[in-house]
């Protein structure tokens, strides 16, 4: 009973070939749908307003910032063309008040981040014009020009007041007013367009950019005339941030009782259903889930008695960072999950097959991430195939940069991730896919449309 129990248990996690297809087929279906809603609530297929993506020969100064779901990098991005550049980053903890504050107090701490960056650069206020700043926001927008949009929604544990529906850029420049610092804002870009944008720079192959961190989302370039949703002046083709981690429906995603716990408990129950089964915040909950439900049945740490440790109750206590570790380590006795195990839950006496037991569950979590990525990997290039991609060209690489921690630092992610493109896409196809890593993305995409932008061009 107890073996069975937990062979099932683990085999929820991992997912047939009709799974996988109909991830792709759902995803699919609603990225075609993104791009006529007109529905406010589908926060889906935003137009970037970047018509083109860089040569590598751009150059200059530019300031950045970066926000995400758990840091805020600000940046000095000197653009050197030749693919090449020099950049100047800090990087602040946005702590837990500050995600639950103010606005105001929020862009008045980014503006204090700024500044700093400002001094740390040896930047004189006193004889420098209006500095342009790029801007990456990994949080849904609405865009409505290269440097406006207004906020759609925040996740990743953000609860900010007289935020959503407000202009980004005066949001900002409000900050830096208030700072006395003469910055301008003069692009707005999502992080994942950002990572496409950069990738490019330095890899004129890329046509996708994906994050996979905190969270997860995904950039691609798309026919303009596909994109009914757009309003500007008329282009060929348009960067579109998918907002990925949004989709997912109940009737595709393969989903266990574990994920529906996840999203129930969540800040908005029903939102993100995908980002909540593959990103890293969630991860290690999924196995935490597994490991409580499993032990209260006496499937694992038997020497319990069914008894469920204080310390493994909280929710989020076991982090992806765990998994990472367990993963990582090459060795048959699986000795990382007993220091893991002694050292953040005080929980000692494991057995070899707990030890095994919990390797294998923690592998079956992370390869469930790496399958469905590269699934929704799949429908952005099947639906971009033909236009920015040809999927059917011997002689043509298309490269998926991916910034993110769960992509650079869990084992054998991008190797899964790869097995699975081969598996959906064919040998012939998949050998024609690169999938590369692409740091600090954000940042330096920023810089660079910003540049264009104050330049008077269309990226």
């Amino acid at each position: 009973m107890t073996s069975s129990t937990f062979q099932d248990t683990v085999n929820e996690f991992v997912l047939s070939k009709d799974q996988v297809q109909k991830i792709i087929d759902g995803l699919t279906e609603e990225l075609v749908e993104g791009l006529s809603t007109k529905d406010p609530k589908n926060i889906t297929q935003q137009p970037s307003y970047i018509t083109r993506l860089p040569t590598g020969q751009e150059t200059g100064l530019y300031l950045a910032i970066d926000m995400g779901g758990t840091n805020l990098r600000t940046a000095a991005v000197h653009l050197l063309g030749d693919g090449q550049v020099g950049v100047t980053m800090e990087k602040h903890e946005i702590t837990h008040d500050l995600k639950t504050g103010t606005g105001e107090a929020m862009f008045d701490w980014i503006a204090d981040c700024t500044a700093q960056l400002l001094k740390s650069v040896a930047l004189d206020l006193g004889t420098t014009a209006d500095l342009q700043m790029g801007v990456t926001f990994s949080f849904a927008l609405h865009q409505t020009a290269i440097n406006r949009g207004t906020v759609l929604a925040m996740g990743k544990g953000f609860d900010l007041s007289d935020v959503m529906g407000k202009d980004l850029k005066d949001l900002l420049e409000g900050g830096f007013a208030r700072k006395n610092l003469p910055v301008s804002v003069s692009a707005i870009i999502n992080d994942t367009v950002g990572t496409l944008v950069s990738h490019a720079y330095v890899s004129p192959s890329t046509k996708i950019g994906v994050i996979l961190a905190t969270g997860t989302n995904a950039a691609y370039i798309e026919r303009a005339a596909d994109v009914s949703k757009y309003n500007g002046p008329a282009c060929d083709q348009m960067i579109l941030n998918t907002e990925w981690d949004a989709m997912g429906k109940a009737s595709y995603l393969p989903q266990t009782k574990y994920d529906k716990e996840i999203d129930a408990v969540s800040l908005v129950p029903g939102f993100q259903e995908f980002e909540k089964m593959v990103s890293g915040l969630y991860m290690g909950e999924l196995v935490r889930l597994s490991l409580v439900d499993l032990i209260e049945r006496n499937a694992i740490f038997e020497f319990l008695g069914g008894k469920v440790p204080e310390s493994l109750k909280p929710r989020l206590a076991f982090k992806t960072l765990f998994m990472s570790t367990i993963e990582s380590e090459n060795n048959p006795e699986h000795t990382a999950v007993d220091h893991v195990f002694k050292s953040s839950f005080g929980i000692e006496g494991l057995t070899a097959d707990d030890r095994r037991r919990v390797f294998e569950l923690v592998h079956a979590v992370g390869k469930r991430s790496a399958t469905m990525t590269a699934a929704a990997c799949a429908a952005l290039l099947h639906k971009a195939n033909g236009a920015s991609v040809n999927l059917d060209d011997a002689n043509e690489i298309t490269t998926i940069g991916i910034d993110g921690s769960v992509f650079e630092k869990y084992p054998h992610f991008s190797h899964e991730m790869m097995e699975a493109l081969t598996e959906i896409l064919g040998k012939d196809r998949a050998s024609r896919i690169r999938l590369e890593l692409a740091r600090d993305g954000g940042c330096i995409g920023a810089a660079l449309v910003a540049m264009v932008s104050h330049s008077g061009g269309a990226v």
